[in-house]
């Protein structure tokens, strides 16, 4: 089990970029829908949509900086041992 837990929720993100142009190594953008997609994450559906990903890291790189850098706050990390948001 990964020491941080990163969601991407896909409602919220607008396609800014941010996330892929700082950390291009973890986010892409979706062929699918255009928007943000994290690699290697579990995919979380409703109604045939995929609502949010979700991935489990030992250590952010450069995750930490795409979250902080999101507009539209469509990042948050959550430090699993201790249960604290980081963003």
């Amino acid at each position: 089990m990964g020491k941080f837990k990163v969601e991407l929720d896909k409602n919220t993100c607008q396609e800014f970029g941010a996330c892929v142009e700082l950390c291009p190594q973890f986010f892409q953008f979706s062929d699918v829908d255009g928007k943000s997609s994290i690699e290697g994450a579990k995919k979380i559906m409703k109604e045939n949509e995929v609502v949010a990903e979700k991935l489990e890291l030992d250590k952010l790189e450069c995750v930490r900086e795409a979250a902080e850098a999101c507009p539209y706050n469509a990042i948050h990390i959550m430090n699993v041992e201790t249960g604290e948001k980081l963003i």
